[in-house]
């Protein structure tokens, strides 16, 4: 994904940035080491003073380019480390598209499915068209079995979306041995409906932990 990418390049960077960093520093020590022979020197002569003081002078003001390369170095290591490493923590707090892509779909499957239920208990539609709506939603409902919840995530991230995923899975499974028996069964249809508040409630966990919020989803229906 393009966090990944992200946290790949910026932690390249800020290594890079650390060696130069390393470098500039060495470089600034031997140039101050420099300074300091040149200072010990007592030329006799003023020609070799004029020439001794211009190259301590040039010396001096290379030691400053190489510290301010340095710290330079030094803050755009931390700069670059530090957006690499929240770009890990934000990806591990939020949804990955495909987790937030089955979220949001499973919510309209349940209610979708929950309401197919009220209507096959009751019979209040054709039988054909009711267990084949039960069938369809029951299939993509067991679908979810093969989801699982990307590895950038949390590990109470990853529990918690596992567990809603499996709850899923059993739910569309169960289903589809019966959903034949369920047509004007009103019994089996509200054993089913509480089967939906189960999962529900794992929908929920995942809803509180990612900070999804459940009106804006119920706007979109």
């Amino acid at each position: 994904t393009t966090l990944d990418w992200f946290f790949i390049i910026g932690l390249v960077l800020a290594v890079l940035a650390i060696l130069f960093f390393i470098l500039f520093l060495f470089l600034t020590i031997r140039t101050g080491a420099k300074v300091k022979s040149l200072s010990k020197r007592k030329p006799k002569t003023k020609k070799k003073k004029k020439r001794l003081r211009i190259a301590k002078k040039k010396l001096i003001q290379q030691k400053k380019n190489q510290r301010v390369a340095a710290i330079i170095s030094l803050v755009a290591s931390l700069l670059l480390g530090a957006g690499a490493f929240y770009s890990a923590y934000y990806q591990a707090m939020n949804l990955t598209t495909d987790d937030s892509d089955s979220i949001s779909k499973g919510y309209y499957l349940l209610s979708d499915f929950n309401g197919e239920l009220s209507k096959a208990g009751s019979a209040s539609e054709a039988q054909d068209k009711t267990e084949t709506n039960l069938r369809y939603l029951a299939n993509s409902i067991a679908s979810y079995g093969t989801k699982k919840a990307s590895t950038v995530n949390t590990q109470e991230g990853q529990l918690t979306l596992n567990r809603y995923y499996n709850a899923m899975k059993e739910l569309g499974t169960n289903v589809m041995r019966n959903y034949t028996q369920i047509y004007n069964n009103p019994d089996l249809a509200k054993e089913y409906q509480e089967d939906v508040k189960k999962v529900k409630e794992y929908e929920q966990k995942v809803f509180k932990l990612y900070n999804i919020n459940e009106a804006a989803l119920d706007q979109k229906k």
